[in-house]
């Protein structure tokens, strides 16, 4: 469904950045047995789905989509109240999704903090590339971007918020965050092959994030509540998100 280059080409696009882009890009490329590793062991392992080269990919493209949106409506990031450029926000969301997951590598178990572990001396190394005023400051709230994607752990900054929420989308068919049996038929196997498509759009004042699902069945819904609104209620945005649910000719609206 997704391939890494296409996936690369829009990031690019809503980095709008080409030193951001070129450092993503080389970083993506240099720790791709990261992703790569990760990948395997969540899959012979732990019997999860996807969490390789695609996942992260896929969730550095959504959480700059959301990004993008709330700046339109005016909503200040973390990094802007604290002063810094806008700039910061792009390098946190970016670096937040490519190594929030590699965690996963030591154990499913709190991989949030592993991914920490494991991710601090690259962030500290792509931070020392910017040249920034306050290198140490960009690199903890990277780190806090990481540890805080897990719905367990509430968000304390926006771009960390984003990258939740992010991460909470990649629930199309075949893309199950949840774990389930493949010889087992049950409403975990069932939900996780109902969606079929997951879109980030521009919503309205009050709610500027529409997030739009499609579903060849109902049993779709509790792969959404498991993970997407555990993910959203997390995150500094809670209030400001709007779900609208397709399944067949039936539209269900709900903010979350």
């Amino acid at each position: 469904m997704y391939t890494e280059e296409e996936l690369l080409g829009e990031i690019k696009e809503l980095l709008a950045d080409e030193e951001l882009y070129e450092m993503y890009e080389r970083a993506f490329r240099e720790y791709h047995y990261y992703f790569e590793t990760t990948n395997y062991i969540v899959l012979n392992v732990y019997g999860f789905n996807d969490h390789g080269p695609i996942h992260v990919l896929l969730t550095t493209r959504r959480a700059l989509e959301l990004l993008n949106i709330i700046r339109k409506f005016g909503i200040h990031t973390t990094a802007e109240k604290l002063g810094k450029p806008f700039r910061w926000s792009k390098f946190i969301v970016a670096f937040g999704a490519l190594f929030h997951d590699i965690g996963n590598m030591i154990h499913r178990i709190n991989h949030y903090e592993f991914s920490v572990f494991l991710a601090e001396p690259i962030i500290e190394k792509l931070v020392g590339e910017l040249k920034t005023d306050d290198p140490l400051l960009l690199k903890a709230m990277t780190l806090n971007a990481i540890y805080t994607h897990d719905e367990h752990v509430p968000c304390t900054t926006i771009e960390g918020s984003l990258v939740t929420i992010a991460d909470g989308c990649d629930m199309e068919a075949g893309r199950s965050r949840l774990v389930h049996k493949k010889d087992k038929v049950d409403i975990h196997a069932v939900s996780a092959l109902a969606i079929e498509r997951v879109e980030i759009k521009e919503g309205n004042e009050e709610q500027p994030i529409l997030i739009e699902i499609s579903m060849k069945h109902p049993a779709g819904i509790f792969q959404v509540d498991e993970i997407l609104t555990k993910k959203v209620k997390s995150s500094l945005l809670s209030g400001r998100v709007k779900l609208r649910i397709r399944t067949g000719t039936e539209v269900m609206e709900k903010v979350i």
